[in-house]
């Protein structure tokens, strides 16, 4: 009976009860740990890994712009290059 206690206090908490589970993690949480995030119930350590990781793809997406833009320029540059020779060896 002391298992079925512990295991309904909050892991961060002790002293509390909890209230939920994080969906995550599966770790009990009381009120103060849970945190919805895109409507389920997570922990406050599982919501830092997920915004995180947002955070990451949002820097992956900014790189993937900056690498087009390059891309684009250097096009455009190696455009107007061969429009240059173009116009001096065929005018």
């Amino acid at each position: 009976m002391g298992t079925a206690l512990s295991a309904s206090r909050c892991r961060y908490h002790p002293g509390r009860d909890g209230v939920g589970v994080c969906m995550r993690c599966r770790t009990v949480i009381c009120p103060e740990c849970t945190t919805r995030f895109d409507g389920i119930n997570h922990c406050a350590v599982c919501v830092a890994e997920l915004t995180r990781g947002v955070e990451s793809q949002r820097g992956e997406v900014g790189m993937g712009w900056r690498l087009a833009g390059a891309l684009l320029l250097y096009g455009v540059l190696a455009l107007g290059l061969w429009g240059v020779l173009h116009m001096m060896f065929f005018w």
